[in-house]
């Protein structure tokens, strides 16, 4: 027993001794660093390496094994290995020391779980076994700025550095709603409650001219990723943007958010014709203090697409104009926008949308059958083949609490048949019609600022509010040559190539975050479309409730 105890006394005299050059250690890296947490005897630590101060057992418990006094090096719940007060008598992984090899959980890869300390710099082993070290020995590379962060909740959830060099912001998009057909119009189309749109965004900047942004949706088909591109900020006047993004085809499509539009969805000629994502590089900007916006870009050319099928790119440009923006003599039109879009590129791709309807946005998923009158399919044999030609052009007008938009498009697409690769070309117009009005009297310059009600919705005592209700009404058409019929791409037995429909309804913004759409949408057809086995008809209608949070 003595021997045992004179041998435990001389462990911890030496366990003491390494504690004292440590400490000696992480003084001197504070007075390099700067003012950090508070040691016991009044010195400070990098904030980074204040988790030193902890016992071993609360090291553990962050996810950095400690070294017991018999050698064995134990991983802690995050499951990297850290050598610590033990026999060998050196930390390993922290700035000056060579890393230990992470030790991994059980069917996780190696560093996996590392907690929150660990990785803001002490020699955290990250992807791909690469070292993330701030602070280094003298003479080795220049070491990481340490920035404190701050938190603030606006529009979304920010995180952001002090000096705003870095920014993630956090935004949720959740649609919740009822969908209701009139009985005897029900068949392939079912009255039901759906979640069109799950988004979840993080965007920001990693230095102010570079910017991220990445969307995470789940709408009427799987769990995807919508949006994923990066831009790098000259200024104001010139931006540069790569990766997966909305194509500036259309003012309806590209300069207003699904989560910011008048009606639940968009007209029929957006809701199938847009551009829609796709991956691409892309030029955009602000110029004349804000009286003229261009876009323009090359893409890969399928609509919603994650590939490429041919070498052809597309081009597509955009442009807005606010001519009058400033001007004294005319100030109820400084927010009159007008202005054009084309998208112009050759095609080998499936055909994208299949399905032609009057109540989402290009969905893939037959789970759309159900959910929005359709009024032409495509047959399974039919891919787009051959140039494809697309203008527009718009005018927008915002006048204190009266909106009014408008824009004509058309053009022409090749299409041919899996069997038979000769193009035939199908021209297309089509065209929207949009006013609404706020009865409360909140005022708008355009369509993508979420509405701050005058007073929030609330029956409290003394406190009471309508929020604020903004009542619409839109007309929009689409027109398709019949040519797609003769060329055998359709069967004209059940479809039609020409529908527009008239939303009517109000919108309900209970506060900045909460928003409630009320709509009416009748569509009616050049002919009649099939609405279950054996039945056609000409018209449909559909009752609309949707509630909407976004932050």
């Amino acid at each position: 027993m003595e021997e045992a105890y004179r041998a435990m006394e001389e462990s911890n005299r030496r366990i003491q001794r390494q504690y004292d050059r440590l400490q000696e250690r992480y003084d001197d890296l504070s007075r390099r660093v700067g003012p950090g947490p508070r040691t016991g005897d009044g010195n400070t630590i990098p904030a980074a390496a204040s988790w030193l101060q902890e016992p071993p057992a609360e090291a553990a418990r962050e996810g950095l094994g400690a070294e017991g006094m018999g050698g064995r090096t134990a991983p802690g719940p995050g499951g990297v290995g850290l050598e610590g007060f033990g026999s060998r008598g050196v930390f390993r992984g922290m700035a000056g020391f060579p890393p230990t090899p992470s030790t991994s959980r059980p069917g996780g890869p190696p560093g996996a779980g590392l907690s929150s300390r660990a990785a803001t710099g002490i020699g955290a082993q990250g992807t791909e076994g690469r070292v993330f070290s701030p602070e280094t020995e003298k003479g080795g590379e220049e070491k990481l700025q340490r920035r404190t962060a701050k938190v603030e909740f606006a529009e979304g959830l920010e995180l952001s550095s002090s000096d705003d060099e870095f920014k993630l912001t956090f935004h949720n998009l959740t649609q919740a709603e009822y969908r209701a057909f009139p009985a005897s119009q029900e068949g392939i189309l079912q009255s039901q409650f759906f979640i069109p749109r799950q988004r979840w965004y993080f965007t920001g900047r990693a230095t102010r001219n570079v910017e991220y942004y990445t969307v995470i949706n789940r709408g009427y088909g799987s769990l995807d990723l919508l949006d994923a591109f990066i831009t790098y900020r000259f200024d104001e006047r010139l931006r540069l943007r790569v990766g997966r993004m909305k194509t500036p085809y259309l003012y309806e499509y590209y300069s207003i958010a699904e989560g910011d539009l008048v009606a639940p969805e968009r007209s029929i000629y957006a809701g199938n014709l847009a551009g829609n994502r796709q991956d691409g590089l892309m030029a955009l900007g602000e110029l004349g203090k804000g009286r003229m916006g261009y876009a323009v870009g090359v893409f890969n050319g399928p609509r919603r697409s994650f590939q490429d099928y041919n070498g052809a790119k597309d081009v597509i440009g955009y442009v807005n104009t606010r001519p009058f923006l400033g001007s004294r003599r005319l100030p109820r039109f400084d927010y009159l926008n007008v202005g054009g879009s084309f998208d112009v590129g050759n095609q080998n791709n499936p055909t994208q949308p299949q399905a032609l309807r009057t109540a989402n946005d290009e969905t893939t998923s037959p789970t759309a059958d159900t959910l929005s009158p359709t009024f032409l399919q495509f047959n399974n044999n039919v891919i787009e083949y051959g140039q494809r030609t697309q203008w527009a052009g718009h005018m927008a007008w915002f006048y204190n609490s009266f909106t009014l938009l408008a824009e004509y498009a058309g053009g022409d697409a090749g299409y041919a048949t899996t069997s038979h690769r000769v193009s035939t070309y199908i021209p297309y117009n089509g065209y929207f019609v949009q006013a609404s009005y706020f009865l409360t009297g909140e005022h708008v310059t355009r369509r993508v600022n979420m509405i701050k009600p005058k007073k929030d919705f609330s029956l409290a005592q003394g406190k009471f509010g309508l929020g604020a209700i903004e009542a619409h009404a839109r007309l929009s058409e689409l027109t398709l040559s019949p040519n797609l019929f003769r060329a055998g791409f359709a069967d004209p037995n059940l479809y039609t190539n020409h529908a527009w429909a008239t939303d009517i309804g109000f919108n309900w913004y209970l506060n900045f975050y909460t928003r409630l759409f009320l709509d009416w949408q009748h569509s009616e057809f050049g002919q009649p479309v099939v609405m279950s086995a054996n039945r056609l008809g000409l018209t449909r209608d559909l009752f609309w409730v949707r509630f909407q949070v976004f932050f």
